[in-house]
């Protein structure tokens, strides 16, 4: 595998080209770039098999370069580097089709993953380049990574019965999360349906990445008969079989080279599943022209969400996606709109469970954000914000049983800022909680009062110094955050039963 590196950090450029090497001998460094101008030029030259490379660089951005070797059509295969605050980069790189998104700093697992992600999406392209099934051809197209020309038209009439530039209709039926338990009665259910009718035919494409399954259907010259079959009598076949599992879109493609366009307008306008449109087939004759209002972005709902978290409390977080959910369904709002709100929302639980998650589990950001991008149900989204949640599992504590996310942070900024006169009021400002509900959550959760917390943590410190350095006793009540060397001596000798003075003589 070939690959290019454009990174503006001189010690993560260099440090990657090593890494490859040891990873796995066969990559090959085709070249590295510190910009995206020269990033661009090299790619161009080198027409590697992945690019790995930075948003954030001078003269020009990651994105840009991107969407220029895009509007070029140079497909190679490219894996983002960039940090959680990079909301609208996020985006942005998701839609111009990336294939893995890594967080700095870089975890060496995290990128041995991604790149067997990558090697095994270019060895299942490579497999598929050498043959020429109707899969393989129907596949091609939707992915836009066909090439016609006269001998493939030959072969299509010869082999299919159709041109390439003959009409083409799809439809796609989302399953989403049901993907996994409904797609063998799925198949089962659709693989026969041209055969049951005289004026088309057509063909089954699974698509696991978009959790989906589409039917191209080709040869026919009933365009309206065939719409009007699928609409009513493969959907109500599909929902009598499946409940309400299914999204359902159609579209039509002018031609094999028309039709990855087709396949993504018809995504397009799934999402308008999202504004309450009721459950059937979605069609272009049914998006066209409707009237929209402006999205709110419910701002209360998402400081609700935040707290819910903070507390790591499950109900609370349940009604706040119902009530999120609720609000986006308010009024017919465009589903782009909408997108951008759950994009939006859904950055704010990241940033906020990063923030509090303290060394808990690393949440799968890449996933559920791609999951986000590609849903057209709320079932979808609530699924995927609630895998935040699920992640963030409090931490177990040493001396007792586990302890909310509000408390664990608690005690975090309590080691932390111990020495620098830390208050629970200033603690309950940062985390956005009263103090008297703080107060009494570490009270319920610990066993002690903050008060206690802070002073026996602070009393520990002066015990370790004591033991473990010649300071005096004014440097020690300095370092452990006491104003008064006497006042420390005091609350010392209340904790231990003796004086400071004495513990070292006895101790050390």
């Amino acid at each position: 595998m070939r690959i290019v590196i454009v990174e503006d950090e001189a010690p993560i450029r260099e440090g990657l080209g090593k890494i490859l090497k040891k990873i796995n001998s066969g990559y090959e460094l085709a070249g590295s770039a510190a910009d995206g101008i020269a990033g661009l030029k090299l790619v161009e030259q080198e027409l590697p098999d992945l690019l790995i490379m930075d948003i954030r660089m001078p003269d020009m951005d990651g994105l840009t370069m991107l969407r220029k070797l895009r509007n070029e059509n140079v497909d190679c295969k490219v894996i983002v580097l960039t940090a959680y605050s990079d909301f609208n980069y996020a985006k942005q790189a998701i839609e111009l089709g990336i294939e893995y998104y890594l967080l700095k700093p870089i975890k060496i697992p995290e990128l041995k993953h991604a790149l067997k992600q990558v090697e095994d999406s270019l060895a299942e392209q490579r497999q598929m380049d050498q043959s020429m099934t109707l899969d393989h051809i129907f596949r091609s197209g939707i992915m836009g990574q066909l090439e016609t020309d006269g001998q493939m038209d030959h072969i299509l009439y010869e082999k299919y019965g159709f041109h390439w530039t003959d009409p083409l209709f799809l439809f796609v039926i989302r399953l989403g999360n049901a993907y996994d338990d409904s797609l063998v009665l799925l198949t089962e259910l659709l693989k026969d349906i041209g055969s049951h009718s005289s004026y088309f035919s057509s063909h089954v494409i699974e698509n696991e990445s978009r959790r989906a399954v589409t039917v191209v259907v080709y040869r026919t010259l009933e365009e309206e008969q065939v719409e009007s079959y699928f609409a009513k009598s493969v959907v109500p076949m599909l929902m009598a079989n499946l409940g309400d599992k299914g999204i359902y879109g159609w579209g039509k493609s002018d031609g094999l080279m028309e039709i990855a366009e087709a396949y993504r307008q018809i995504w397009l306008r799934m999402e308008w599943n999202l504004s309450g449109m009721e459950k059937g087939m979605i069609c272009k004759e049914d998006t066209d022209g409707i009237l929209t209002y402006p999205y709110k972005y419910p701002m209360d709902i998402e400081t609700q969400v935040k707290n819910a978290l903070l507390r790591h409390d499950k109900k609370e977080f349940e009604r706040c996606l119902r009530e999120f959910c609720r609000l986006s369904r308010a009024e017919i709002y465009h589903p782009l709109e909408i997108k951008e709100g759950c994009i939006r929302f859904t950055w704010a639980v990241f940033n906020t469970a990063k923030e509090f998650a303290g060394t808990g589990e690393e949440l799968s950001v890449q996933k559920i954000l791609q999951t986000v991008m590609d849903a057209v149900s709320w079932e979808e989204i609530m699924a995927a914000l609630w895998q935040v949640f699920v992640q963030m599992r409090p931490q177990e504590s040493q001396e007792g049983p586990p302890v909310g996310i509000m408390v664990q942070r608690t005690q975090n900024m309590i080691q932390e800022y111990y020495n620098q006169g830390i208050s629970l009021e200033m603690i309950a400002r940062k985390l956005n909680v009263s103090e008297e509900y703080l107060s009494s959550q570490f009270k319920k959760e610990t066993g002690s009062s903050f008060t206690e917390t802070l002073r026996r943590y602070k009393i520990d410190k002066v015990k370790k110094l004591l033991l473990e350095s010649g300071l005096k006793l004014n440097q020690i009540a300095v370092m452990a955050g006491y104003t008064d060397p006497k006042y420390m001596s005091k609350v010392f000798k209340e904790e231990v039963g003796m004086l400071p003075a004495e513990y070292r003589k006895t101790f050390k």
